[in-house]
Order: C-alpha cells, then structure tokens, then sequence
C-alpha cells in the first residue's frame, strides 16, 4: 500500500466512482446523493489548500499500483475513504491513518481532530479508535447530523 499525492484535475475523475458509490455516501454523508466530478475537484482542492491529501494505491498480483481511495490531512479533520468495496474491512484504513499519524508528527503537529463522524458510520469510528483516536464530544456536526469528535495528541 502507498499513498500518492492527489494530482488534479486528474484524480477527480478517479476518485467519481467512489462517491457514487452509495454506501461510501451513507457512511462519509448520511445521504446517497452522488457526488460529480466537479463537487470531487472542489473537495480536493479544500483540502489540498488547507493541508494535504493523497490517493490511497494497493499492488496488484500483477505489480501495478491500483488507487482505491484516499485521505487527508488538515488541522482539523482527517477525512478517509475506502472507495473500493473489496478493500473495506481488511485493515487497510487503519494502516492509512498510522502513515498520516506520522506525517503530522514531522510536520511538528500537536494533535489531530476529526471533524465529526457520523453515528451511524461505526467502522470509521472503530479505526479512529484503533489508531489511537479518543472520543472527545458528541453532538451534531456542521450539517446537523448526530456525530462522534475524536482527537488524538501527537
């Protein structure tokens, strides 16, 4: 597994059928509305101008690289999808989170925070918890959905 720097507008195109993907959407947003290549491009490029964000690839039997989801860092939220239904539920988004983990540390980050993750989305919960993560609050997130807000000191 490798995470790769997210290269737009390129990755946006990739990154479509994930969040078409109606349970990535009820899991990450609590809704099943799609999102479009444009509403993917404009997703990355928050994040990548508040922090970073990168593919998530796995090697194939064949040695190529295949991208399967992707993740970011910011001051104050660690957002991770798993875009790709055979690769959820085998360990791989906990992996992700610990080479993110690191990267804050050699940025010099004191802590990490998710931004809220929505009750009804319990792996994700599960694998914050696994790599550290606390349970801080608990409470409505921006959009009003009832939500988990973790932190973790670095």
């Amino acid at each position: 597994m490798r995470l790769r720097p997210v290269e737009l507008p390129g990755d946006a195109a990739l990154a479509v059928p994930w969040y078409g993907d109606p349970d990535v959407m009820r899991l990450s947003e609590d809704t099943t509305e799609p999102y479009d290549e444009e509403t993917v491009r404009r997703m990355y490029a928050w994040f990548l101008q508040r922090g970073e964000a990168w593919i998530i690839e796995v090697r194939t039997a064949s040695g190529a690289w295949r991208a399967v989801g992707d993740v970011a860092l910011t001051p104050d939220t660690v957002p991770i999808v798993i875009g790709v239904p055979e690769h959820r539920d085998r360990g791989l988004g906990r992996r992700v989170l610990r080479l993110v983990i690191e990267r804050a540390r050699r940025l010099g980050w004191q802590k990490l925070r998710t931004k809220g993750i929505w009750v009804g989305n319990e792996r994700s919960r599960r694998a914050f918890e696994a790599v550290g993560f606390s349970l801080v609050a608990t409470g409505p997130d921006n959009a009003g959905r009832e939500s988990w807000f973790h932190e973790l000191a670095l």
